[in-house]
This record gives C-alpha cells, sequence and structure tokens, in this order.
C-alpha cells in the first residue's frame, strides 16, 4: 500500500487530508539493557524499564502538545497509546475537546475510541474511521504529521467543520507506534465564509453591477462595477451612491419611484417578507434596460440581516425577446381568436378565454328582424349591418370589458365592473345610437336592437342563460333592453 492510500479513502466529499516531516525528538531517558545483566535482576530491571517508559510516554505527551500548541492549534485533542503490537492501549480527550463538541466533562464524553467514533456525523463515519485505522497500519509509510479537516457532530446534533494535526509518535528501538496524537480546531466559520465568497464571486458574475453592503452603517464593497458606474462620483452610504448613479444614468421617468425605492426601511422589510426586492428601469447613458434588486446576503447571531446585496442585471435582451414573443401571442391570438367579418372577439375567445372569468354583467343582444334585412336587401346589406353594430358596441365599453359577435347577428358584452345604473344608461345610449345608424349598400334600411341583461356577480358561464331570457323577454316587444338582477 503506498503513501497515498489512505488519503484516498476520503477524497470523496468527506474531508480533505495531507502529510509533512515533523522536527525530530530524541531527548528520552534510555531503557537498561536486560541482556547484559545477570538473571537474578533480569525481573527488577524489567520492571525498571516498563516505569522508564511509562515516564518517557509522559515525557513525549508534554513535549508533543506543547509543540502542537507552539504550532497555534490550542484547541481540542485526543491522544492514543499503543502497545508494542500496535493496538490500543488508551484513548483521551482533553477538555478543550469536550467544550468544542458540547460536553459536560469525562462522565458526558468518556475517554474511549468508541466516544470519538460517535462525534464524527453518521454518514461519513465509517470513511473517516478508516481512514484512522489505515493510517496507524502504514505509519511507518507515512510522515510524522498529518493534517486532516473533517466533519463533527456536536452534542446537540449541529454539525462543524474541524482541521487539525495528527503526530505518529514511534518508539525509538523498533520504530513502532507508541502514541498518536490529535490535535484540532472548530473552522465552520471559516467553511462557510468561503463558501458565501463563493457565492458573492458568483453574483459579480451575474450581476452588471453589484454591492456588499453593511447594514449597520451602509457602508459597501463593490463587487462588479461598470463604466457608467465608475464615472459616478462615490459615497460612503450605498444609498446615497445608487442615487447618483440613478441621477447620472437613468431616464428621469424612472427617478421618482426609484428614489422612493431606495428607502433604507422599505428595502429591509422587503427582503425580510418576500427575500428581495426588485425594481425596472431604463438606462439612458447604456441605452439598455436594467433590473435592480436588494437581496439577503448574511445575518447576525440573532437572525438580524448584517448585510444585504445590491445587483443590477441587464434584461434588455430578455425584454425584448419577451416583447417579440407578445408580439406572436398578439398576432396568433387576433388570428384564431378575431371574427372575420366583425373584428370583434369570436365565440371561441368566449369558450377558451372567458367562459369560467368571474364579472359582473353579462348582456345578450341582436339585431330585430335581420332575417327580413337579408332576404329584402340582400347578404352585403347584412354583412355591413353587422360590422357597423359590432363598431359600436365595441367603442361603447371599456377597455378591460369584452364584445362578442356571439354567432349570426347576435352579439355578447361583459362587464366586470359596472354599476346597475350605468349598465341601464349604457344599453339606452346603444338602442338609440343603432337606429341612427345609415348602411350605404340599402340607405332606406333602419336598424334596432333588442339587449338582455343578467347584472350580478358571478362567472360568465353562469350568468349567459339569464341574459338569454332578458333578451327573450325584449324580443317580445323589440327595440328595447331588459335587466334581470340576481
Amino acid at each position: 500500500m503506498n503513501k497515498n492510500a489512505s488519503a484516498n479513502s476520503i477524497d470523496n466529499g468527506i474531508g480533505q487530508f495531507v502529510a509533512e516531516d515533523s522536527i525530530t525528538v530524541d531527548d528520552a531517558a534510555p531503557l537498561f539493557d536486560i541482556s547484559a545483566y545477570p538473571k537474578e535482576q533480569q525481573e527488577l530491571l524489567t520492571e525498571c524499564n516498563r516505569r522508564i517508559e511509562e515516564a518517557n510516554s509522559k515525557y513525549r505527551i508534554a513535549k508533543f502538545r506543547e509543540d502542537m500548541f507552539a504550532k497555534g492549534l490550542k484547541a481540542g485533542m485526543y491522544f492514543c497509546t499503543f502497545d508494542h503490537d500496535e493496538n490500543m492501549l488508551g484513548f483521551e480527550f482533553n477538555d478543550e475537546t469536550r467544550k468544542m463538541l458540547g460536553y459536560d466533562g469525562l462522565e458526558d464524553l468518556p475517554d474511549e475510541f468508541d466516544s470519538w467514533v460517535k462525534t464524527l456525523v453518521p454518514e461519513e463515519r465509517d470513511g473517516i474511521v478508516k481512514l484512522f485505522w489505515d493510517s496507524v497500519r502504514i505509519h511507518r509509510e507515512l510522515p510524522d504529521i498529518t493534517h486532516a479537516t473533517y466533519r463533527m457532530q456536536k452534542k446537540d446534533g449541529s454539525i462543524i467543520w474541524v482541521t487539525g494535526a495528527g503526530r505518529f509518535i514511534r518508539r525509538p528501538d523498533d520504530g513502532s507506534l507508541e502514541i498518536y496524537m490529535g490535535c484540532y480546531r472548530d473552522i465552520t466559520a471559516q467553511k462557510e465564509l468561503q463558501e458565501y465568497l463563493k457565492i458573492i464571486e458568483a453574483i459579480g458574475r451575474v450581476f452588471n453591477f453589484s454591492l456588499f453592503i453593511d447594514v449597520k452603517d451602509m457602508s459597501y464593497r463593490m463587487i462588479s462595477t461598470n463604466e457608467y458606474v465608475e464615472m459616478v462620483p462615490k459615497d460612503p452610504d450605498a444609498l446615497e451612491f445608487l442615487k447618483r448613479n440613478v441621477d447620472a444614468s437613468v431616464a428621469e421617468s424612472f427617478h421618482k419611484s426609484l428614489y422612493d425605492w431606495l428607502n433604507k426601511d422599505i428595502i429591509l422589510s422587503a427582503i425580510e417578507e418576500h427575500g428581495s426586492t426588485t425594481m425596472e428601469f431604463y438606462s439612458e447613458s447604456a441605452h439598455r434596460w436594467f433590473n435592480g434588486v436588494f437581496l439577503a446576503g448574511d445575518r447576525n447571531e440573532d437572525g438580524s440581516l448584517a448585510h444585504i446585496v445590491y445587483g443590477c442585471m441587464d434584461t434588455t435582451d430578455a425584454k425584448l425577446q419577451n416583447l417579440a414573443q407578445q408580439k406572436k401571442i398578439s398576432e396568433f391570438e387576433t388570428e384564431i381568436y378575431i371574427d372575420s367579418l366583425s373584428k370583434i372577439r369570436n365565440r371561441r375567445f368566449l369558450d377558451e378565454k372567458l367562459i369560467y372569468e368571474p364579472c359582473n354583467a353579462v348582456v345578450m343582444a341582436d339585431i330585430d328582424l335581420f332575417k327580413e334585412i337579408n332576404d329584402t336587401a340582400g347578404h352585403q346589406c347584412g354583412d355591413e349591418a353587422i360590422k357597423k353594430v359590432a363598431e359600436i358596441l365595441e367603442q361603447s365599453v371599456r377597455k378591460n370589458d369584452v364584445v362578442i359577435r356571439y354567432g349570426g347577428d347576435e352579439f355578447m358584452m361583459v362587464f366586470f365592473d359596472i354599476p346597475k345604473e350605468e349598465l341601464r344608461g349604457k344599453l339606452a345610449y346603444l338602442g338609440s345610437t343603432v337606429k341612427k345608424i345609415t348602411l350605404e349598400s340599402s340607405p332606406e334600411v333602419r336598424l334596432t336592437m333588442s339587449f338582455g341583461s343578467a347584472f350580478g356577480t358571478g362567472l360568465v358561464n353562469n350568468l349567459i342563460g339569464i341574459a338569454d331570457k332578458a333578451l327573450y323577454e325584449s324580443k317580445k316587444k323589440r327595440d328595447t333592453y331588459t335587466i334581470i338582477e340576481i
């Protein structure tokens, strides 16, 4: 097995492992050479050697612990002792380790190897334990000092990242592993900062211009910039700086809305409620459309916002693409939803777009005695009558209301917000206006219309039948209107 074998075992997301040579520490008390003494003294000398070796071990532990701390790793520590056959004899934590992991004393986290194992993140545990034993098994092929970075689980279940050094202490006589010591510290904050900086860098690539803003005093650092921003005089306050950018480059019609938006309290409130807040504007300097956005950066320990991010994204291409798409949709709807004769909406539009929409009035109307007009004056005259009636109806409603050629000479009007008295006045006005129509193909023909309306809030689909009943009543007299209130 080569020196990198154990390192490879945690390359896949568990942690990071590197190694280095250590300084040589070889000033321990020497052991007695038992073979140089008479047999009757050897038992006593063996006990002496055991005590010397125990003293040497304690000396080395203290020496190497001091050396590790001198390297700036004053934090959690454990050390393991091994016999000559490299079987583990003991395992011990220091108090800093217990504090770091949220345990209270020896009884809460005993000095046992299994205690260390249980502090590892469950899904990564097997890989790190394997690394430990692989390292012990091939320690003679490894440098004295190893470095590891991995995750540990605290008593409360939270996860922290730790990094540290492990040191192999080998016996001078046969090179067997005597002590393995580990010293590590919590680097969770550094890890999170590194990940956050990656996010900030990504933001800089996404936004044409961006700031990382300290909520406390609104100071900032620039993440990304552009030539137009660089021409604007700087200000230590982020919002004042952004207002200067508005003055320098944004079309005047957007100034008021942007000034109102660039308010600290409004921005923070919107971020807390929605996660972000945006505003679209047009830059006269760049001749481009932009979308400004404020979003959460990071938070303080109490959950309050510590930093926010401002980003300015060029949306011109997307906007043009959307306009082109809307034009295609408009052209498509003109083709399938507009009646070819009357140039108003057709029955298909009612069935596919309008039938289940809520409204507060539906009006059904038709031209009185239309069959006689066709029979006596001809279909060309009938077509002209339909076109002129449709034009009057379309011009009499608001933009949000809808006029439909329901079929033949029958029309429908849908009103979404109209008072009853206004509806009554509109139907009377339409009846009198239709009478004034002059047909060029047959000037002698005079037109009248009958109207029936369902008034009350409901789905279009549910009001059509009631409006039909009202129209039936009007048709008994012709040239009138009837309103049925629901």
